[in-house]
Parts: structure tokens; C-alpha cells; sequence
């Protein structure tokens, strides 16, 4: 009997997330109501209060559910520092896109998180998760560019950490644009290309 209580909770409680994600995206997170999340998942809201304490705490546990893009290219990125830097560079980061293009419910977190959230004061911990996953890309992606440079493969007219900064900022700019859900482009298409498109651009050239 306690294991199907314990059974039942564990379904309430992903109950609740599913809810909260559907009306985060369809609200925003400010203007969403612990009630409207209730109703939608089936339960009182005594079920959220139980579960999550309040909507921070509901706010807080979707937000765990999400593997954000950083943190995927990171792992792709790390996976083989043997591999040609470029090459794998491109490699990791157009399976990442394609990857995250793929899966519908990364792509409503994510809008939630970037675009239906004002990130207040008591959503910190939310918001130093991205900044430091910012971070933590930014630097493998300037370990990368480092390495294409030290086998000479990199041009002298792209820095390291200059490179890092206008990739990262290619990708999370696209990326932003079509979590808005108007683009008439695809991650594993335009946005694939213009990855490969810059770091080829960031390349020695062969001597003609």
C-alpha cells in the first residue's frame, strides 16, 4: 500500500510539471497561477503546495527537467580533444542543434526559460544555472579554437577567445529567434550551415 502511495505522489508531481510547462508557455511564468496549473493537471492546488511549496519551487523543478544547449555542446565538445578542433567543433555543435530541433518538449522549456520568464531576484538559482553554463561553453569553445591554433590550423586573423565570442553569439542569437517560433529557418538546416560557414571562414586558407 505505501509503495503505490509513493507511486501515485510520484505521478502527481510529474503531473503538476507537465501543467506547469504547458501553461508557463502558454501564460508566462509571471502571469500564470498556481490554480490554472492545478486544474490543468487534474489535482488541487493543496497538491502543488505539497509537492513544490509554491510556484518558485514549481518554477524551479521544470527548470531541472531542461539539458540546456550549453551544456550538450560541452559534453559533445569534451567527448574527443584528440579529434581535428574544427572539424569536431562543427561535428558536436550541428548534432547538439539538430538534436534539440528534434525534441519538442527541450524546445518549450527553453522558451519558457528564455522568453515566458522575467528572471526576478528569487529565480537566481535559474539564472546563474545559464550564466554558467554560458561560461563553461564559452571557455571549450576557446580550448577548442586554442588547440585548431596551436596545430596551425586556426588563422592569425581570429583569436581564440574572439572566435569563442562571435560563434557563441551566432548560435545563441539564431537560437533565440527561433524558440519565437516565427523563423522560417531550421537549426539542423540554416543554422547548421552558418556553424560550419564561420568556423570555415575561421581557417587557414590553402595557399593557392
Amino acid at each position: 500500500m505505501a509503495r503505490r502511495t509513493k507511486q501515485e505522489a510520484d505521478e502527481t508531481r510529474e503531473a503538476l510539471l507537465d501543467a506547469a510547462e504547458h501553461v508557463f508557455l502558454d501564460r508566462g511564468v509571471a502571469r500564470a497561477s498556481l490554480d490554472e496549473i492545478a486544474r490543468f493537471a487534474g489535482c488541487t492546488r493543496g497538491a502543488v503546495h505539497w509537492h513544490f511549496g509554491d510556484k518558485l519551487g514549481l518554477f524551479l523543478a521544470l527548470d531541472e527537467r531542461l539539458i540546456l544547449l550549453q551544456d550538450e555542446m560541452k559534453r559533445r565538445l569534451c567527448s574527443d580533444e584528440a579529434a581535428p578542433p574544427l572539424e569536431h567543433m562543427a561535428e558536436s555543435i550541428t548534432t547538439a542543434l539538430t538534436e534539440l530541433e528534434n525534441d519538442p518538449r527541450r524546445r518549450r522549456l527553453l522558451t519558457i526559460m528564455l522568453q515566458r520568464c522575467e528572471y526576478v531576484a528569487e529565480m537566481a538559482p535559474a539564472l546563474l544555472r545559464r550564466r554558467q553554463a554560458d561560461a563553461a561553453i564559452r571557455a571549450s569553445l576557446r580550448d577548442s579554437f586554442r588547440r585548431a591554433a596551436e596545430r596551425g590550423e586556426l588563422s592569425a586573423d581570429w583569436p581564440p577567445e574572439r572566435a569563442a565570442l562571435f560563434l557563441q553569439a551566432l548560435i545563441g542569437g539564431f537560437l533565440n529567434e527561433w524558440l519565437r517560433g516565427e523563423a522560417d529557418f531550421t537549426l539542423a538546416g540554416e543554422v547548421c550551415a552558418a556553424v560550419r560557414g564561420f568556423l570555415s571562414c575561421t581557417a587557414v586558407k590553402p595557399v593557392s
